[in-house]
Parts: C-alpha cells; structure tokens; sequence
C-alpha cells in the first residue's frame, strides 16, 4: 500500500472534516457494554465513602516534605488494616493505592511520596 505522506494538520482536518457527532440513545445497564456515556454520570454518594491514597507510597506531613527530609516510619495503612494512629512531626505512614486513610492522615498529611521517590535509609531502622 504506497501513498504519500502528508503533514500533521493537514491529516488532522481532514478526519475531522469527514467525521460528524453521533446521536445518543438510552439502553438498559445490560446493553450498555462497549458504549460511550453520552453525558456526565453523578455517584449521589462518594465511592469508595473514605478518603484514600491514590497511589503506593508514604503518607506524610505536608510541612515535613522539605528536599532530603528524613522522616520516621511509624506504621502502614494497608488493606483491611487501616492505620491507626495520627501522625506526628517527622513521621511517615506507608500506604497501599486505595487504601482508607484513617485517624487525621489525610487532613493532616496531604501529601503521599512515591516509592519511587524515597530511600530507605538503612542506619535509622532499629
């Protein structure tokens, strides 16, 4: 299949020249696999009902996120077992995507580090 190749822009408008919107329709939940929403679908409830990390990472203090800051790991917050104590100045929580967020630890440390973006510093661990 030869044929000449033609710039970005010019490919671009002529897709969009030769497509047009598609008409919506309702369906039934069942008949609805494969489809695109034709509009905004609202939850009337938050889901999941709790604040939760987005990632896997360390929950930490906003104030102790400083270059090179050096926090102490006091406990994890993974599935089914949520974190249960607050944290406090100088203190990290590891922390599971998805995982609930219990005991202040989204109010008070709205930050999470990346695993990605930390090290463990073998020297502080007991």
């Amino acid at each position: 299949m030869a044929g000449r190749l033609i710039e970005f822009e010019a490919a671009r408008e002529a897709v969009l020249k030769a497509a047009a919107p598609l008409g919506s329709e309702e369906v039934s939940l069942r008949d609805a696999l494969g489809r695109v929403l034709a509009e905004t679908v609202l939850a009337p409830e938050d889901v999941p009902a709790f604040d939760n990390s987005a990632m896997d990472g360390f929950a930490v203090r906003a104030a102790d996120t400083a270059p090179g800051a050096r926090l102490r790991v006091v406990g994890e917050s993974r599935a089914g077992t949520p974190a249960q104590a607050e944290l406090g100045a100088g203190e990290a929580c590891a922390i599971s995507t998805g995982n609930e967020a219990v005991a202040g630890i989204v109010a008070r440390a709205p930050a999470i580090a990346k695993w990605a973006s930390t090290a463990v510093d073998r020297k502080l661990r007991p």
